[in-house]
């Protein structure tokens, strides 16, 4: 049998070993908890400082010298781009007076052909100079080379007015080039100074003249 002494000595003996294992236990759990513990920090420390990374190369990229020589070497082709508008522009504004310009023309033509109409239409006719008008018409185009391409076709002159048409040959392709040879030379005839006004009109095919001797 166990005296008291033995079962005390027994029981020191027990409550040494489970303290000593207790704390053998508690010294093996602290890394553990440490190191369960320790991560979320860890973490927020190197993502600040990948953070702080990636500012700092943003900053390197975008610098302000770079911007500003990107803006110099621009500028010549703004200053330039900025001239050619305004070149443009008064071009335009010049393109739209001469429009209106050849409008107005154009109107005052048509109001002076009007006019000499009327008039022709109010004189008696003059047989003898419509004779001499047309002879002098045919021979101008004989000696100017033009009778294979254009044909005077009516010619009737009044007191101080003649009316004449001549028409393009079908085989001429020249139009109105051909008109505006025909004009050039026969501002160089001697008969044709006596016509102080002259109005035509001309088509690809056929120019009538109507001319005074008056103004």
């Amino acid at each position: 049998m166990l005296n008291k002494s033995n079962l005390l000595g027994l029981c020191c003996f027990i409550l040494g070993v489970g303290l000593t294992s207790g704390y053998f236990l508690f010294l093996h759990s602290m890394p553990i908890q440490a190191q369960q513990s320790q991560p979320f920090p860890y973490k927020s420390i190197v993502i600040k400082q990948a953070n702080d990374e990636s500012l700092n190369s943003t900053d390197e990229h975008v610098n302000p010298a770079d911007g500003n020589s990107q803006a110099e070497s621009i500028a010549p082709y703004t200053h330039k781009i900025a001239t050619l508008t305004n070149e443009l522009e008064l071009k335009n504004k010049q393109l739209k007076r001469v429009e209106q310009a050849l409008k107005l023309a154009q109107l005052d033509q048509l109001d002076f052909a009007k006019q000499l109409e009327e008039k022709f239409i109010a004189e008696d006719e003059n047989s003898q100079w419509s004779y001499e008008v047309e002879t002098a018409l045919t021979d101008f185009l004989i000696t100017s080379d033009l009778s294979n391409t254009a044909q005077l076709t009516s010619l009737e002159c009044k007191q101080t007015l003649c009316k004449f048409s001549l028409v393009a040959d079908k085989t001429n392709q020249q139009g109105h080039v051909q008109w505006r040879e025909l004009n050039d030379k026969l501002a160089l005839m001697p008969w044709w100074q006596q016509f102080k006004l002259t109005s035509s009109n001309s088509t690809d095919e056929q120019i009538d003249f109507i001319v005074s001797t008056k103004e």
